[in-house]
């Protein structure tokens, strides 16, 4: 079991556990470390536990004129209290961001806004999923790199059963393909599932299916919530093997 197997099946295992059955997954892709940096400024700006009038911070989010470390300062401050409209400001400077630079920043505001207020509403605990990838309602997304035996160059032929044969046992299962490239000699899928599905026998099995015709695929594959790697950076992987 990998250490994404083992990290997804405990973290099942707990929500059952604890009978959580609401929790919220950041849509965007926004880097871990920004992720954290956004939780350590807001658990700063709560600590300091400082008044401030909601309709100000809206100015000042929304003025072409306040700098960027102000604005953040506000996001933050919006997402902290159980307001409807201090979400719904959030929600609209998100849709269409005034300063692209804080794009990811008012993306985590959204989402530690609503994990508020639907705390406040359901008075239920709320579970937020931290993922490098995001990913969409209450599915995870996970980015996949798949190489063949010896690196060699796949054939027309072997890449026609890699994409019949992976759409085929993906679809199946109710896993969304968000993008599938072939290489030369490796392939990326970028997947979406349903938080209770165990994805990774399921890319087994498209891998076992794939092998029925010429055993041309490496049965160890890369499968992570972390990043989407650039080819650069798969070029150089594939080189340390």
């Amino acid at each position: 079991m990998s250490r994404h197997d083992d990290l997804l099946a405990r973290l099942r295992q707990t929500l059952d556990e604890q009978g959580i059955d609401s929790f919220h997954i950041l849509e965007d892709l926004v880097p871990i470390e920004e992720q954290m940096e956004y939780f350590r400024y807001f658990d700063k700006l709560r600590r300091e536990n400082n008044t401030f009038n909601r309709d100000e911070e809206v100015s000042i989010l929304f003025s072409p004129d306040e700098s960027l470390e102000r604005k953040k300062k506000s996001l933050t401050l919006l997402a902290s209290i159980p307001d409807v409209g201090a979400y719904r400001s959030i929600e609209t400077y998100h849709s269409s961001p005034l300063d692209p630079d804080l794009s990811h920043w008012s993306s985590m505001a959204l989402v530690s806004s609503r994990i508020i207020l639907s705390s406040d509403l359901s008075g239920q605990q709320q579970v937020y999923i931290s993922s490098g990838l995001g990913g969409q309602d209450k599915r995870l997304r996970f980015f996949s790199l798949f190489t063949t035996h010896n690196r060699e160059n796949l054939t027309d032929l072997q890449k026609e059963i890699v994409e019949r044969e992976f759409t085929f046992q993906l679809k199946k299962a109710e896993v969304e393909i968000e993008k599938l490239e072939i290489k030369e000699n490796y392939f990326t899928i970028l997947i979406l599932f349903p938080f209770d599905k165990d994805v990774k026998s399921i890319l087994n099995s498209a891998v076992e299916e794939c092998n029925q015709y010429g055993d041309f695929l490496d049965t160890k594959f890369l499968f992570t919530n972390v990043k989407i790697l650039s080819e650069t950076e798969i070029d150089g992987l594939l080189k340390k093997k």
